[in-house]
């Protein structure tokens, strides 16, 4: 799990260096598993575009070098379409491309609800349910060069399901991979601070987990439960082994 982690560091790097980074805020959400092959999952609350800082030090380097106004000019035309490659036409700030990438997402499948409240934050109802084939990832963007999910499942050569949360916060998380991130340090934009409840469900065989309780029984079904905010414990985001019965 802690190499997967790091892999998933190394390939939000893009991301950092674009300025930004598609994370939950407040948020609800289950997964359930079953013996029978079905899945079902919701999300609901908040997703943002966490948007850092400009770096002082490219600045003052970019005064130092004698670049004009124009070059500057250019260079946040290229940032801001290498973002929209990246996140398919999110770009922090511009709330009217905001808006359409709203609308956009709420024509696929299971987006429920998707409204852009402004500061970068939408709020959105996700649902979908069905059998469970070799890999589901949360959110999936359409037109994007990289996805981050906040939840994946992967299925292993043995038939293990692997259930992380990239870009959950916690210690062990991605925050925690990269060392200290400069998100909602800007005056013009403020990130909401992550803090949901995410919730695993199944009658399969819970061969791992991180939880701070391990899994409660409720008839047949092990429920599995995760406090995800800043004081999250040091285990990091939630991660579980589930093997089911097929």
């Amino acid at each position: 799990m802690k190499e997967l982690v790091k892999l998933f560091a190394a390939l939000s790097i893009p991301l950092l260096l674009a300025g930004c980074l598609l994370i939950p805020g407040k948020f609800e959400s289950q997964l359930r598993l079953m013996n029978n092959g079905t899945y079902s999952f919701t999300y609901n609350g908040q997703m943002q575009l966490a948007e850092g800082d400009d770096s002082p030090m490219s600045s003052q380097s970019a005064e130092m070098d004698g670049d004009s106004p124009e070059s500057g000019q250019k260079d946040d035309e290229q940032k801001n379409a290498a973002m929209r490659s990246i996140f398919g036409g999110a770009v922090p700030g511009d709330d009217e491309g905001l808006k359409e990438f709203a609308a956009q997402l709420a024509k696929y499948d299971g987006w429920n609800k998707v409204e852009y409240m402004g500061d970068n934050l939408f709020e959105v109802e996700y649902a979908v349910s069905g059998n469970f084939d070799q890999m589901f990832a949360f959110p999936t963007i359409p037109g994007a060069t990289m996805q981050f999910p906040f939840v994946q499942i992967i299925r292993r050569s043995g038939g293990e399901l692997e259930i992380s949360t990239p870009a959950m916060a916690g210690p062990g998380g991605l925050a925690g991979a990269m060392g200290p991130m400069p998100m909602g340090g800007s005056s013009k934009q403020k990130t909401q601070p992550i803090d949901g409840n995410f919730t695993i469900e199944t009658d399969g065989e819970v061969l791992s987990n991180n939880t701070a309780d391990g899994y409660k029984m409720k008839g047949a079904m092990k429920s599995l439960h995760w406090k995800v905010d800043d004081a999250s414990s040091a285990g990091g985001s939630p991660r579980a082994i589930v093997k089911l019965a097929r």
